[in-house]
Parts: structure tokens; C-alpha cells; sequence
């Protein structure tokens, strides 16, 4: 009997019960009626009190789920005005996740469910950090009501996991759940590797432990069949918010690759090339004022090749000037001073004109420099005929499902999964995400975006589904030596090999990082990505310990 059938035969089976007792109280009127008659024909009309008063209708039992059976399915769960998932399988196994997508490769917390003096018990046996671990042997005990509309209320009977915030007390014991679908399956990597999902959940707890607000981190090893998301800490410290896995989060620089990606399929679609002047697609008043030494102009010879690889000589306006040396750029110093300034694109490149001097003539070495991808956001929009983020949501965005992405300033922003919002974002510890002044990014860092969307952006790169032609990522991988050992630029992406920082057994990543300690890289040693963000620019490159620490985990599963 499946579970719609067994619930409708229940709630019918009482409502048969009652209409059974009304008429057999029905059956009696007649008697009655009779015996009103014959008394009216032989006496004098009196006062009779009436005889069809009908008896209460007794309140039925309430309708509860008693056999795990009735429980399969993926149910649609609402707390507190937040949605979330419900998946319980044949086999007894149950998962909870934000997204439905996530309920067989990547829940929050998952465990096994049973009926026991019919009441449903449920033991948690895996934490990615929805809610505050329970002891395997912490056994919750509820009573499963269905409601008028075949939803269900979980009763609590008895449940120790009760200290308060996101317990499982507090989900289920307040937890409207609907049917929606049939359950999936549980990818071998659930039940297979624990340790590892413990390893790197303990990784990025560590993190928060040491002072970062919140942390996300997602590895996707197809190989070990292996997906997992974790999340740690605070999305919004002051309000206590929780971070959680699927959370939209600042990815700044990471926007560069994207920025990259653009800039080649307009070049697949003939609409420039890359070894032209970029006086070809900017304004002439414009062109000629980026790069002057010795008095003569050499911006209008920078090449759209050298403004990717950062190898134009143009100073870097976001970090490259800070007069009295006190660790905080000019321009990072201002932003946090005037908070509502909107940056358009013309007005960051007057000031990065009249500020950030030159570095050296064109192609003669490499300077990071967001002035760069400003640049070449604005060659984007002269070629394409669009704005930068219509080109990104048309060339990248909506062909690769990035639902939960957007362009931050320049278009509305995209809810979040399930309408969570975008997580707070912290710089030398002033909340970065309340300040206008950061619309200064655009084409060097102005993308939101969560661990799921960046996967889908980096796998399509990975396996050449970006481009028509296989050799327009190949450019991409043309590497210029900067002056840190072991780190390389290509166009619009890094490339870090670890045995030239002492430290063997990982080979090599191709990716980007960001601002706030966001990252997102492939490790073709392994055919393995890494994506996380720690929501603040402190530690100082903490994204780079975060992810060797996570791949020397993923490796010790490997060799396992």
C-alpha cells in the first residue's frame, strides 16, 4: 500500500465512522415520531421536549504515521517561514538539505529513521553544520500527525538534542512537511566516505574557530565519486544567522575568469583579437591617458592580451597605492570612508588615471592590477553591443543553470536557494557587504555567486563546453612567470605548482581567488575541484592554506 493510499484510507476510514453514527441516530426518529401520534389522538395537546436532538459527534483520533513505509518520499519542510528538504528512504535512511538537488549527494545532516511503538525515531549520523551535532546515540522520538491536508507535524515525545539555534528538535518538532516526489539515491560518497566529509567539515570549523565569520567549502571528486558541501559559522554575525552550504556569497576576483571567458568568446565570435591595440575598442581620450612615462603615451599600444595577463604596466588602482603605509590601499581607504559612493566604470578609471601611475611600458613585466579587467569590462560593452552583466548572464550565466549568480549593482540581484540572501562579506573587520562603495569591482570582482554555480562554471572550463574551439582555452593557459615562486598567470587565470613552494604530492591548481578568501580552482592530478569562500579578507591568502589543507585530506582518502 503506498503512502497517498495508506493516508487516504485513514482519513476516510474515520470520517466512514462518523457518518455511520449519524445515521444510526437518523434511524431512530421515526419510532419517535409515531409515538408523538398516537398520544396526540387520545389526550390534549401538551408540551413534549424534542427526542431528535442529535449527540455529539465525538472528536476523532488524530491520524498518525506508524510505519516507516508511509514516510518514503522527498517531503517539502517549512520552519519558521524557511523551506528546506525531507528525504527518507526504504532502507531507513533520512536527509535534510536547502536544496532538493542536494538530498542525495550533499545533505546538511543525515541518519537513520525507524517506527518503534509507533512513533518515529531518528538517530543523526552525519553533520555538515545545519544544526548542532547530536550524539549518534542521542535517539530523537516523535509522533507523526497528519494534518487536514495530508501534510505531516512531528510531536515530540522525547528528543536530548534540544540546546538551542538549529537542533533537530527544534526542525522537526516545528516542521510542516509535504510530499512532493519519490525519493532519490544516496550517492555511494554518503555512505562511503565519512571521514572525508568529517575531515573537511573539521577543516573549515577550524577556520571559524580562529576568527574568520563564516565559511563555505565544496570539493567535487567525480573519480571517488565524491561531491560534498559544508558550511561553518555565520552568514550574518549580527543577526545569527547561520551560514549554510548553498549560500550566496562576494566572489571578487574570481570574477576575472569570467571577465576572461567573455573577452575569448567574443574573440570565437570575430569580434576582436586579442593581439590588438586596445585603442581599437576604446575611446581615443581615454586610451591615451592610461600610460604615460617620460611624457609619452603608450596606452593606446597596450594590447587586450596584456590587459588579461596583466603584463600592460598599468598601476593597480584597489591595491597597488598606499601612501602613508599603513596596510589599507588609498583606494580600499576611501571606500570605507565615503560608503555611498556608487562607482560607475568611468569614474574608478579617472581616479585609477589620476592616482595609480604606470608601472612599466607595455609587456615588459607582471603587475596585478584590477585597472586591467576595468579595462576590459568596457571592451566587453563596446564589442558585444551589451552591458557586461547582460554579456555575462547570455554567454554564461543562463547557459550553464548559474541560477543563484548575478552581477552585483548592475542588475537585480538573484535570490539565493530557497531565498536566502547574500552572506556578509568582511574587510580588516567592517562588514564590506553594507557599503555601497564596493560597486567599484564590476569588471575586476562584481559577481555574486555560490559553491554549486562556480562548480558548473569550472567543470564547463575544465571540459571545453565554454568555447567552440578547444584552442581558445589553450590561450588561456599561456603562463607568465610572476614574482612569487611556483604562482602563474594565464589569461584571467592562476596556476599554483606546489612542489615549487616545498611542498610535494599535490602537483598542481588552475583557478582564481578573491577579496575575501574565495577561490575556485581544478587540481588535474586528481580531476578534482575546490571551491569555498571564508567571507573575509583576513588571514592575509587564507584561501590558499584552506585549500592545500583540503586536498592533503582528499589525498589521504585517495591513498586510503
Amino acid at each position: 500500500m503506498n503512502r497517498q493510499y495508506t493516508l487516504i484510507v485513514r482519513r476516510w476510514g474515520a470520517i466512514l465512522f462518523i457518518i455511520l453514527l449519524l445515521l444510526a441516530g437518523c434511524q431512530s426518529k421515526p419510532e419517535a415520531a409515531d409515538e408523538v401520534l398516537e398520544s396526540e389522538a387520545t389526550a390534549m395537546p401538551t408540551a413534549v421536549p424534542p427526542t431528535d436532538i442529535p449527540e455529539p459527534t465525538p472528536t476523532p483520533e488524530p491520524v498518525l504515521i506508524t510505519d516507516a513505509a508511509d514516510m518514503v518520499g522527498v517531503w517539502l519542510g517549512t520552519v519558521a517561514g524557511e523551506r528546506g528538504y525531507v528525504m527518507y528512504t526504504e532502507d531507513g535512511r533520512y536527509t535534510v538539505a536547502l536544496a532538493q538537488d542536494d538530498l542525495g549527494n550533499a545533505p546538511r545532516v543525515s541518519g537513520e529513521y525507524w517506527f518503534e511503538d509507533g512513533k518515529i525515531h531518528l538517530r543523526d549520523l552525519e553533520n555538515a553544520g545545519h544544526w548542532a551535532a547530536c550524539d549518534a546515540e542521542m535517539v530523537g522520538v516523535y509522533e507523526v500527525v497528519v494534518s487536514e491536508d495530508d501534510s505531516l507535524q512531528f510531536q515530540t515525545v522525547a528528543d536530548g538534542c534540544d540546546q538551542g539555534g538549529f537542533t533537530r528538535n527544534y526542525i522537526f518538532a516545528n516542521m510542516t512537511q509535504e510530499w512532493i516526489a519519490e525519493p532519490v539515491a544516496l550517492a555511494e560518497a554518503e555512505a562511503g566516505n565519512p571521514e572525508l566529509a568529517q575531515a573537511l567539515q573539521a577543516i573549515i570549523d577550524q577556520y571559524v574557530a580562529d576568527g574568520v565569520p563564516g565559511a563555505v567549502l565544496m570539493i567535487d571528486a567525480p573519480d571517488m565519486n565524491f561531491t560534498w558541501k559544508g558550511a561553518a559559522g555565520m552568514a550574518d554575525p549580527e543577526n545569527g544567522v547561520e551560514m549554510a552550504a548553498d549560500d550566496q556569497f562576494i566572489i571578487s576576483s574570481g570574477t576575472k575568469m569570467y571577465t576572461a571567458v567573455t573577452i575569448l568568446k567574443l574573440v570565437e565570435q570575430g569580434k576582436l583579437n586579442l593581439d590588438d591595440p586596445i585603442s581599437a575598442y576604446l575611446p581615443a581620450n581615454l586610451a591615451s591617458r592610461l600610460l604615460v612615462l617620460e611624457g609619452a603615451s603608450l596606452g593606446e599600444t597596450i594590447t587586450v592580451r596584456q590587459l588579461l595577463s596583466h603584463t600592460s604596466g598599468l598601476g593597480d588602482f584597489s591595491n597597488g597605492v598606499d601612501v602613508d603605509e599603513n596596510g589599507v590601499s588609498d583606494f580600499k581607504e576611501l571606500v570605507l570612508a565615503e560608503t555611498d559612493t556608487i562607482w560607475e566604470p568611468a569614474l574608478v578609471l579617472e581616479w585609477a588615471i589620476e592616482n595609480a601611475p604606470p608601472i612599466a611600458a607595455p609587456g615588459e613585466t607582471y603587475n596585478y592590477s584590477d585597472t586591467n579587467y576595468q579595462l576590459l569590462g568596457l571592451i566587453v560593452e563596446n564589442v558585444s553591443g551589451m552591458k557586461l552583466h547582460e554579456a555575462f548572464r547570455q554567454l554564461i550565466f543562463d547557459p550553464l543553470g548559474m541560477e543563484n549568480s548575478y552581477f552585483e549593482f548592475h542588475e537585480e540581484p538573484v535570490p539565493g536557494v530557497d531565498g536566502r540572501f547574500l552572506t556578509h562579506a568582511f574587510y580588516a573587520g567592517t562588514d564590506w557587504s553594507m557599503n555601497d562603495s564596493r560597486s567599484y569591482e564590476w569588471g575586476s570582482g562584481g559577481i555574486v555567486s555560490t559553491v554549486a554555480d562556480q562548480n558548473r562554471f569550472l567543470w564547463a572550463w575544465v571540459q571545453d563546453d565554454l568555447f567552440d574551439n578547444p584552442a581558445t582555452k589553450e590561450e588561456m593557459l599561456t603562463w607568465i612567470e610572476t614574482p612569487d615562486a611556483g604562482v602563474y598567470y594565464g589569461l584571467g587565470v592562476f596556476r599554483f605548482v606546489f612542489d615549487e613552494w616545498g611542498i610535494p604530492d599535490l602537483g598542481e591548481v588552475q583557478g582564481h581567488g578573491g577579496l575575501f578568501n574565495s577561490q575556485a580552482f581544478y587540481w588535474p592530478e586528481q580531476n578534482v575541484t575546490i571551491i569555498s569562500t571564508l567571507n573575509s579578507n583576513e588571514p592575509l591568502f587564507g584561501f590558499i592554506g584552506l585549500q592545500i589543507e583540503a586536498l592533503f585530506a582528499v589525498l589521504a582518502n585517495v591513498s586510503d
